[in-house]
């Protein structure tokens, strides 16, 4: 069957990509002797001939793609530098205004004047001939002049380029993990020869595994202007700027290099990451798709496409992706991991437990692991085990050398959650708590915040390297852990009507009941104490200036666990099967009353089957006895929206919301009240109006128990 041109073309890139040149070769030609002016095949045929070192070839191919189509910019710089290829310096020159005024970008044009200027003065200029004889001290006046030329020659040579032993030398030390040799390396050969790519790329990639990566961006981008051509220079800084968090930088990186590079399956699968995180979740689908297809060994691709089926409910096709992921790389943590978790949504607990397991052993320092481990062993009732585990990851990412030292809640801050620190150590040694020291900390926690510029109470801000200091490791460490131990009794209150609580839930269209006493006093006052005194309130970069505490970061207790269990076993016929899955506690700054900068939570829905949402901030504290408690909206979050959707999305909410009405019920604040209700009802902190004071604090427990059911 005759192939289309478009055919014929997509088989020639297919090709080139390969290495089978001839092949390409072949198809390119015969396009052009359908279409002699087809831009593409000129072109792609032009980067063949400078493939084999035959740019003067290339150059009529390149001018005919360029006039065929003079607003493809790759046409422009393809043509460019083969002129300079073939030293055609003055006609690079005009080609390169020509460039610039055709809107070719300004970055790439200076990096080609750089490169025209560097190699036009180690062109040795010609002899002429000379009509006369010269007399001797003539001749040793010019063979001098001659030999400073050649000598001037090979310094601007040895400036373009390094050695083959000085670019092997800093590629063993980059891959013998001696990047503090390497770097100097690389520093050494970007001073030498700062018109060669190579030792800007190779530093920027040094600067990356090094934890210095704005430095490797820096370097990276002038890889790229001295070698705008390089795919893999593009996938590199698509990666920088990803981990950076630009992600329409790092798409338009990862798409460049598919361009010049279009079988390109890393860069592919990397460009999915990133439009799942800007959330174009069909187009990541198929980048990852588009990856496996090139190259079906790339574990990464079944990996990334596992989670982003995984986030669009797709378990089964998850699954799927995992195991594959693993059969290509049975050392693969992180896939083991996110196995587990389809096992434990399903209710496999057993297995979900083994692959887990797996990715412990195979990763011993892999917090989230021990984390779902921790969730596992407490859903099968062995919470003693569970505990190990919860502490081991409170110790891998908060212990005394931290896996992540640089993580944002260490070299971050706000004034609310300095004024939280220093609040909670005067109610420390106030409570008797090694008074001298939590005073002292209280002051030196005063003179950081009196140093520092906020331009509001919530705005999150970098500390210092003096302030890091100063604050050393008791900035948000769990130095300071109070216990909450098992009890002998009930923790459930017992006064509760379980038919009658049943019977309310069972009778909303949804599911919520609210239920007084929830906790025995006993209980009430040691969860209080434990939630006061433990430093344990990390997580601070939420929008309304509130503190929050989770399992993983100290807030695992056996108390806790045990108020869980009990719950559960008091209600059978609201809870079922479903058992925790997540928990966590909130603590809110008094300001709260003040819209202008704090306030509670938004309308939202959790990923459970039941929530529980409970209070223990005494009644007194409470300025407004008609609010500060829980709204919950008659609107239950569409199955078909993915969780940052329903869980943020505040217009598309509001929305859905406002669709069915904008019924809600809302449930005033009351001291030992538990809220239980579907997890699936878009809710809402009501507003909040509390005493100042630590003590006076409002704080919230949430406990979700099972998954959401589609």
């Amino acid at each position: 069957m005759e192939l289309t041109i478009e055919q014929a073309l997509q088989q020639g890139v297919a090709a080139h990509e390969e290495g089978k040149l001839q092949d390409a070769e072949r198809l390119y030609r015969a396009i052009l002797q359908s279409q002699p002016a087809h831009p593409d095949a000129n072109h792609n045929l032009g980067v063949l001939a400078v493939s084999v070192n035959k740019a003067d070839i290339a150059l009529p191919l390149f001018k005919a793609a360029l006039e065929a189509n003079p607003k493809i910019e790759q046409f422009w710089l393809s043509y460019i530098n083969a002129l300079i290829e073939n030293k055609q310096f003055e006609n690079a020159k005009k080609v390169l205004e020509q460039g610039r005024n055709q809107g070719v970008a300004r970055d790439k044009i200076n990096a080609l004047e750089a490169q025209v200027t560097t190699t036009s003065q180690v062109i040795e200029p010609k002899l002429v001939v000379q009509k006369k004889s010269l007399s001797f001290s003539e001749k040793r006046k010019k063979s001098a002049e001659e030999k400073k030329k050649k000598k001037t020659k090979k310094q601007n040579l040895k400036a373009i380029s390094p050695s083959d032993l000085e670019i092997n030398n800093l590629l063993q030390h980059y891959q013998d993990g001696k990047y503090g040799d390497a770097e100097k390396l690389a520093v050494y050969m970007t001073q030498e020869f700062p018109k060669n790519h190579f030792g800007w790329s190779i530093l920027s990639s040094v600067l990356r595994k090094i934890d210095r990566v704005s430095e490797s961006l820096i370097a990276c981008k002038m890889a790229v202007q001295l070698a705008p051509q390089d795919a893999n220079i593009h996938y590199n800084l698509g990666n920088i700027f990803g981990e950076l968090g630009k992600f329409d930088e790092s798409e338009t990186s990862y798409k460049r290099a598919i361009t010049l590079k279009p079988n390109f399956a890393a860069a592919h699968s990397n460009l999915g990451n990133i439009l799942k995180n800007l959330g174009r979740l069909d187009k990541a689908e198929a980048s990852y798709t588009k990856a496996i297809a090139l190259n079906p060994c790339l574990e990464e691709a079944h990996y990334s496409l596992g989670n982003m089926l995984k986030k669009r409910r797709k378990l089964e096709e998850a699954k799927a992706c995992y195991k594959k992921a693993i059969v290509l790389n049975p050392d693969y943590a992180e896939a083991y991991n996110n196995l587990s978790t389809i096992l434990q949504e399903q209710g496999r607990f057993d297995e979900a437990e083994e692959c887990v397991r797996q990715a412990t052993v195979l990763k011993p320092s892999y917090a989230a692991a021990h984390n779902n481990l921790g969730l596992y062993l407490n859903a099968l009732g062995r919470r003693e085990s569970a505990l190990e585990h919860f502490k081991i990851c409170l110790d891998l990412e908060r212990g005394f050398k931290p896996i992540d030292p640089k993580h944002k809640s260490f070299i971050s801050t706000s004034k609310a959650k300095i004024d939280h620190d220093i609040e909670q150590f005067e109610y420390l040694a106030g409570s008797g708590y090694d008074i001298k020291k939590f005073n002292n900390l209280a002051d030196v926690y005063r003179t950081v915040a009196s140093e520092m510029n906020f331009s509001s109470d919530t705005e999150v801000v970098p500390l210092s390297n003096k302030h890091r200091a100063l604050l050393g490791d008791t900035y948000n460490r769990p130095f300071h852990l109070l216990e909450a131990p098992l009890l002998d009794e009930p923790t459930v209150g017992k006064n509760q009507n379980v038919n009658k609580i049943t019977e309310d839930y069972f009778s909303h269209e949804f599911g919520l009941t609210y239920i007084d006493e929830f906790l025995s006093p006993t209980t009430l006052v040691s969860l209080r104490n434990f939630l006061l005194g433990s430093t344990i309130w990390f997580d601070f970069s939420f929008v309304g200036g509130y503190m929050g505490a989770t399992l993983k970061g100290g807030l695992a207790s056996p108390l806790i666990l045990q108020i869980a269990e009990e719950l559960r076993l008091k209600f059978p016929k609201i809870f079922k099967h479903h058992k925790l899955t997540q928990l966590w506690a909130f603590k809110y700054d008094s300001r709260a009353r003040d819209k202008t900068f704090f306030n509670g939570i938004g309308a939202h829905a959790d990923f459970a089957a039941v929530n529980v949402n409970f209070w223990i901030t005494p009644n007194s504290a409470n300025l407004n006895k008609s609010s500060g408690g829980l709204v919950v909206y008659n609107t239950d979050a569409p199955l078909e929206w993915d969780f940052e959707t329903y869980n943020s999305n505040k217009e598309r909410i509001r929305e859905e919301i406002n669709k069915n009405g904008g019924i809600k019920k809302v449930i005033p604040y009351n001291e030992n009240r538990a809220v239980i209700f579907n997890s699936n009802l878009f809710h809402e902190t009501d507003s909040i109006d509390f005493k100042d004071g630590y003590e006076n604090r409002r704080i919230n427990v949430t406990m979700l128990f099972g998954q959401r059911e589609s």
